[in-house]
């Protein structure tokens, strides 16, 4: 049904559900980890329907500036509310970017649930979602795969090349989602091997070096976030390898950037505010 692979433990805790889904259930865990796979594939082709983040003319978007209306959820409610003997699915991908009003509506619909229904929530930051949502949903977090389950996925997806697959690894870094993307879609692979590249020279290039960088980035909010998720995870493989409360307090600062360019900030003076 799906192509990914899970770990042990978060196999364990997706089989316990599969026949019997809560009410309400939060899917959690770091981007490329399969959060909506996973939902697709809990639904058992029983889904009715699903909710995403959208930009102002309705369209779906997936960035950072998306956001999930009140009227999205106001849609929700009506068909979820209609009387029936089925079960039916409802998916709320990326929840944490509805926004406060949508919250809200959402929040009176978990207080008073009709029969016969499950909504899947999807979230790479839950701490987005108000406190009152997450106390009434059942949270599982995807955790990533094995060294071991990684290598077994790209030799599923005939990734012969060494070099291929020593980067694919370190760039998907378990997660299963980005791995089956690295290995299928080689534009993909070739742009994320430039963003890990260009992530390094952020971190540890000469002064010179990263304003020229910058300045290349500057005009650009979607590829600076990538370039700062590819920084986020040289910085996780760091943190796994030899913890120090320097590499601590870049991960925070490479948080912070990320979400004040996400938020629309300027991305010259974030970036620059982060090499300082």
């Amino acid at each position: 049904m799906t192509s990914l692979i899970f770990s042990p433990r978060t196999e364990a805790a997706l089989a316990s559900l599969k026949e019997n889904l809560p009410h309400a259930l939060l899917l959690t865990g770091l981007s490329g980890a399969g959060l909506y796979t996973t939902a697709r594939m809990l639904t058992d082709k029983k889904l009715e329907m699903t909710i995403k983040p959208t930009d102002r003319e309705g369209n779906v978007d997936s960035s950072p500036k998306g956001i999930i209306r009140a009227k999205q959820i106001r849609q929700l409610i009506e068909h979820a509310v209609k009387k029936t003997s089925n079960q039916r699915y409802y998916i709320v991908d990326d929840a944490d970017q509805m926004n406060h009003t949508a919250q809200n509506a959402f929040l009176k619909l978990l207080e008073e649930p009709p029969e016969h229904v499950s909504f899947i929530l999807t979230s790479h930051t839950p701490h987005k979602l108000l406190p009152t949502i997450l106390s009434r949903v059942q949270r599982i977090t995807l955790d990533p795969i094995s060294s071991v389950q990684s290598q077994a996925l790209l030799s599923a997806h005939d990734v012969t090349s060494e070099r291929d697959q020593s980067q694919m690894l370190f760039l998907a870094q378990g997660l299963p989602a980005t791995l089956t993307r690295l290995a299928l879609d080689q534009q993909y692979f070739q742009a994320a091997s430039t963003s890990i590249r260009d992530a390094r020279t952020l971190l540890q290039g000469d002064a010179v070096t990263r304003i020229q960088l910058i300045e290349s980035y500057q005009k650009d909010r979607a590829q600076t976030l990538a370039l700062l998720q590819s920084a986020q995870r040289i910085v996780r493989h760091s943190l796994s390898t030899q913890p120090s409360s320097d590499i601590i307090t870049t991960a925070d600062r490479l948080a912070t950037a990320y979400d004040r360019i996400a938020a629309n900030g300027n991305i010259r003076l974030q970036l620059m505010g982060f090499i300082v």
